[in-house]
């Protein structure tokens, strides 16, 4: 039993909020751009401009944990930020009447904050819950492609505006559940998820392995934001609507990524993302050849997949670090900023484009390659020489340390569920004192002090070089 292979009820429900969450961001963004159509060019440019302003609410999310500890004041803080981003969205679907120019300015900057300021929240909530879990790419994949089938939805059946209302409710409804209403059981969230190693994860690449591969992400995500200004271009002329029914293959590039990253417990995700994105380069030649339907359809599932592939990239680094609440954001606030790029390339050749996407994806191969991102033959021939049953690994762990055959059992339900120390009892029908008794037995004999100190040993791969003998946690 070598993965943590249980979906818990949490799991679940934090997809269901990514799925909300996520609804609620698209149709924000499509009621923001269609209301600067009238404006041309510069409605073009303003569908990239924006997004700083998105990117800072993800920041102001870790500043607020740094800032206060205090249970409650998270709390209160959680569903303030949802109250503004309300307030400010029902101004722009003309709930308190017309606006000026300058009040529909400061509506956009606060919603975009405290959207922003909502999504570094659910974004940190979902990494920590589901640090380690093998489905972390399909479960994101489903609630991402809930999210697309949500928002296109609402915006075929009814109007627009009644449709964004309806996300509001829903989404202040899930906040109020989590903040007021479900009293202490949301606790994890604005406590600690996990009892992070304050010196951070060592077995988190070095400096320079970690930054190659941020570098290598965002330029994947640079080479489908060229494609993306042609399709802006054609939506402001009126040859193409962006958010028309192709949208729907975004869907479907949810769940192909989700898969696909998960193959080996995301560690062929950085060649999964490279192979994907190298369809990505025809798309501007087919779409100025007028063939916008198809051309739109791929890019939906290449460009969506590729976003997958940017959150989970971070969500796997995040609880390793010292800072977990800040990268867990990181992937949209760094495709924000970039996005102030694309502008720059909007009308520009479809050669030109081209040609560029082929030199980023270029050294995008050579930069994973470089760093080890890429399994390498040795690699691979290690791999298939290391022991490949899950259940003889987790006998030989369990013989390396001594523990007993009762331990073992405690062993396996810490690695497979969520579950607290009284459901265990529970369900094995003894007291919670025998289970803190094993549970610290098994801390002891394994050099451990906390359960995710437990997990992360457990599921720790050693390298090749290390030797076979040393199973310290410390010397890891």
């Amino acid at each position: 039993m070598r993965s943590k292979s249980f979906i818990s009820k949490k799991h679940i429900m934090l997809t269901v909020l990514l799925a909300v969450y996520l609804s609620e961001y698209m149709l924000s963004l499509i009621i923001m751009d269609q209301s600067t159509y009238i404006l041309s060019d510069i409605g073009q440019k303003l569908h990239y401009l924006k997004m700083p302003a998105l990117a800072i609410g993800f920041l102001l999310f870790p500043l607020s944990r740094r800032i206060g500890s205090d249970v409650k004041a998270r709390r209160i803080l959680m569903l303030v930020s949802n109250i503004i981003y309300i307030l400010g969205m029902a101004s722009l679907v003309g709930q308190f009447g017309e606006m000026s120019l300058l009040s529909y300015v400061i509506s956009c900057g606060v919603s975009l904050l405290s959207l922003g300021f909502l999504g570094g929240a659910v974004y940190y909530y979902y990494a920590m819950g589901l640090v380690n879990h093998p489905y972390l790419g399909r479960l994101s994949g489903l609630g991402g492609a809930a999210a697309f089938l949500i928002q296109m939805s609402a915006q075929y059946l009814i109007p627009v505006n009644i449709a964004m209302l309806i996300l509001l409710l829903a989404g202040f409804a899930f906040t109020a559940y989590m903040t007021i209403l479900s009293k202490d059981r949301f606790d994890w969230m604005y406590e600690e998820p996990l009892e992070f190693a304050k010196e951070g994860d060592p077995a988190l690449p070095g400096a320079k392995v970690l930054a190659a591969g941020i570098v290598a992400m965002m330029l994947l995500y640079m080479v489908c934001g060229l494609t993306d200004t042609v399709l802006v271009s054609l939506n402001f002329a009126g040859d193409m609507g962006i958010y028309a029914w192709p949208r729907l293959f975004g869907a479907v590039g949810y769940i192909v990524g989700g898969i696909l990253a998960d193959i080996g417990r995301r560690k062929w995700m950085p060649l999964a993302a490279v192979c994907m994105i190298m369809l990505c380069v025809p798309l501007p030649f087919i779409l100025s050849e007028g063939y916008t339907v198809a051309g739109t359809c791929l890019y939906y599932v290449i460009a969506v997949g590729q976003i997958g592939f940017l959150n989970i990239f971070f969500w796997e680094i995040a609880p390793r670090t010292k800072q977990p609440e800040l990268w867990t954001g990181m992937s949209r606030v760094l495709s924000c900023f970039v996005g102030l790029i694309f502008p720059l390339f909007a009308g520009a050749p479809v050669a030109v484009d081209m040609v560029a996407e082929v030199l980023i994806i270029s050294a995008v191969i050579i930069c994973f390659a470089l760093f080890g991102y890429i399994p390498s033959r040795r690699q691979e021939r290690n791999d298939e020489n290391a022991a490949t049953d899950e259940a003889a690994y987790f006998e030989e762990f369990a013989e390396a340390h001594g523990l007993t055959p009762r331990e073992k059992d405690f062993l396996a339900v810490l690695l497979e569920s969520d579950d607290d120390v009284s459901v265990i009892a529970g369900k094995m029908d003894i007291s919670t004192r025998t289970v803190y008794r094993h549970i610290n037995s098994i801390y002891e004999k394994t050099g451990t002090e906390t359960r995710y100190a437990l997990m992360r040993y457990y599921f720790m791969k050693k390298s090749p070089d290390e030797e076979e003998n040393d199973t310290s946690p410390a010397s890891t």
